[in-house]
């Protein structure tokens, strides 16, 4: 596959078949995520991979409390689009059957630039869907956790010695897989 396919194919996908995730594709995936560039090569990232059934049923409540905070986000921000919010809400509760979910954290909490990290750790995650989409696994970068004030809950939950969690990704092989949104106009200038 080439790379600007890869970027220009992947979706977030929402819904997930049953098929597990073989291990191996799993690792492929982090590894790639830990080749991610960083500043001053800090590799300031740290993954838990929730691939347990137990634990991954675990998540899934915590994901139903994180809605019923995150619903007021979602309410202003889809006013217009009922549909969104609804869809949303299955997602955020029941994960999309995902077979495995990796929690994405800044490695420590006192990080001087902290911008810089997050950029680190986020340029991680890209590469994992990027590595995922390659594979024809399906992904979902979710930022709900964060926006609806509970990413504290989940780094003393799952990673209490590491620093602040950024995002979540879900993994599973698609049940569906979306268009792509239309693109803005005006996000870029060449001069």
């Amino acid at each position: 596959m080439e790379t600007i396919d890869a970027i220009i194919g992947r979706r977030s996908v929402r819904k997930y078949t049953t098929q597990p995730i073989l291990d191996s594709d799993v690792q492929d995936i982090i590894t790639a995520g830990l080749y991610a560039p960083s500043a001053i090569d800090l590799q300031p990232w740290y993954f838990v991979v929730i691939k347990s059934p137990e634990k991954l049923e675990e998540f899934r409540e915590f994901m139903s409390e994180v809605y019923d905070k995150f619903e007021p986000v979602l309410l202003e921000r889809f006013a217009n689009h009922p549909a969104t919010i609804a869809e949303t809400k299955v997602f955020l509760k029941s994960l999309g059957g995902t077979q495995c979910c990796i929690l994405a954290f800044m490695y420590q909490p006192d990080y001087p630039d902290k911008k810089g990290v997050i950029e680190g750790v986020s340029a991680a995650i890209q590469n994992m869907l990027l590595a995922a989409y390659d594979k024809g696994i399906g992904s979902c970068w979710m930022t709900a956790p964060t926006r609806a004030g509970m990413e504290e809950d989940i780094r003393l939950r799952y990673a209490p010695d590491h620093g602040d969690f950024i995002a979540a990704v879900t993994l599973g092989y698609p049940a569906l897989t979306p268009k792509a949104p239309k693109r803005k106009m005006g996000r870029y200038q060449i001069i």
